[in-house]
């Protein structure tokens, strides 16, 4: 059972998106993804993914869509498929690395729409394919495509076909992760031959895990990733200040205190003993539902993987 998470990360203090998209290639935002990290490290986390502090589409998509990158239109040329992040981490000493990738299906949605068109489709899955091929797997575990439309959006509606199509591409000799923001699809990327872990969000709704079957999980031969812990800070500090009377937006030291009430070490190891009761050997990852970019400050995004450290070792 390994321990990871998402990837976004709060920046910090006084640090906008738009700071680091002017910075991005500067030495001072190479030192402030390495701290970040570090403080990932630090919290107990397995495999921590690079801090991701830029939009998830465009961070992927200013590079497809740049001419001077491209082989053909959406299609990257490989030399230039390669996220900033990941390259600032490779120059300090790194264990484990996990590396989210935005999934061929968000990128094409976000660029056209739920009407798929398989030639463009395929260009932004080699492109997809291409980051990955950049990535060095001596120190890269495990690989994540965030797919958060699939399942969630009704339009979003690919064949069989389509999803081969978009997956096809995507080698890599360690685990590769699919995120889905919800179970709905996990039967259908159980035939898909690249990916071997499913990944679902449920500690906001634990009902979310008894959709997927430990038996189908296993005779795919695929395995699960839980998110156990929740990453919707406005809902566990609006549970806090219902519960008490207060309003812990006004101090940081209290929203920090709403975290361990809310997401205490022991409420996430219910859910993870609940994990395992289901998946028993099927459960290879664990960690936050999704990215803690939300997070007042990194902090608090720290405060909640040290709980999940503590709830796991606690076990």
């Amino acid at each position: 059972m390994i321990f990871d998470e998402i990837g976004s990360f709060p920046l910090p203090e006084g640090i906008s998106r738009d700071w680091v998209e002017e910075n991005l290639h500067s030495r001072e935002y190479a030192e402030m993804v390495r701290r970040a990290f570090l403080m990932k490290v630090n919290a107990g986390v397995d495999v921590p993914t690079y801090p991701q502090f830029r939009d998830m589409n465009r961070m992927f998509l200013d590079l497809i869509k740049n001419p001077e990158y491209q082989e053909d239109v959406y299609l990257i040329e490989k030399e230039f498929a390669r996220i900033r992040e990941v390259e600032a981490l490779m120059e300090m000493e790194v264990e484990g690395l996990r590396v989210c990738i935005t999934g061929p299906f968000e990128l094409y949605y976000r660029e056209f729409g739920s009407v798929i068109y398989d030639d463009v489709l395929e260009k932004i899955s080699i492109s997809v394919g291409r980051f990955v091929d950049n990535l060095d797997e001596a120190v890269v575990r495990c690989i994540s495509l965030d797919e958060p439309s699939l399942g969630t959006n009704p339009e979003l509606q690919p064949t069989e076909d389509q999803l081969e199509i978009a997956y096809e591409n995507i080698s890599f000799g360690g685990d590769v992760q699919i995120h889905l923001h919800s179970p709905l699809y996990y039967t259908k990327i159980l035939g898909i031959e690249s990916i071997n872990v499913v990944g679902i969000e449920s500690a906001k709704d634990e009902r979310a895990m008894e959709f997927v079957d430990r038996e189908e999980l296993e005779s795919a031969g695929k395995y699960v990733r839980v998110g156990i812990a929740r990453s919707d800070i406005d809902g566990i500090v609006a549970e806090y200040n219902a519960r008490t009377g207060s309003n812990a937006w006004k101090d940081r030291d209290e929203i920090l205190k709403a975290i361990d009430t809310i997401e205490s070490p022991e409420v996430i190891k219910e859910r993870i003993l609940k994990a395992q009761k289901l998946f028993d050997d099927r459960l290879k990852y664990i960690g936050p539902d999704c990215g803690l970019f939300s997070f007042p400050s990194q902090e608090h995004a720290v405060k909640l993987l040290e709980n999940i450290n503590k709830a796991r070792r606690s076990l």
